[in-house]
């Protein structure tokens, strides 16, 4: 026999996992992310990373990222850093090629590179006042291409944890 106050506790967290009355649940982004090919043209990029951003598709993001050599905790940190731009009103967003030394002050000291060759930058600006200076917010995505298809890069650490 289940006990009156477990019942009730179970019943509340339904009600609050079903939400309010008559809503209706989210789209189910997780088939729409699986089935889509990754884009291999820039338009093509553009729209799949601004549309993940508007429809709050950590799954499409997590489909496009090259986890190659990334630790559980750097993992974590992109994740985060991917989410906390969902929902946000983007003004534009551009593919541009990615300067010759444009990862050269993050990979100086040699513990950090990029875990595939990266060719461009996606930059994401979004349509809110400015946080520091003139710039309004921006995400930058460091791109490179994989199979003929367009990917984020991620910095890597290039030897073991410390004290391993």
């Amino acid at each position: 026999m289940v006990k009156p106050g477990l019942r009730l506790a179970a019943l509340a967290l339904a009600g609050l996992l079903a939400g309010p009355a008559g809503a209706q649940s989210p789209p189910d982004v997780t088939a729409a992310s699986a089935a889509a090919p990754l884009p291999s043209q820039p338009d093509a990029l553009v729209a799949y990373v601004t549309t993940a951003i508007r429809d709050h598709d950590l799954p499409a993001f997590e489909r496009l990222v090259n986890w190659t050599g990334t630790r559980a905790q750097r993992k974590r940190l992109t994740l985060y850093q991917i989410r906390s731009g969902f929902g946000r009103p983007i003004k534009a967003a551009a593919l541009e090629p990615m300067p010759e030394d444009g990862l050269a002050e993050a990979t100086a000291r040699g513990t950090l590179k990029a875990n595939m060759p990266v060719t461009d930058r996606l930059r994401v600006v979004f349509d809110e006042p400015p946080v520091e200076g003139d710039a309004a917010p921006t995400s930058v995505f460091l791109i490179g291409r994989e199979g003929g298809t367009y990917r984020i890069a991620l910095l890597v650490p290039t030897g073991p944890p410390r004290g391993k």
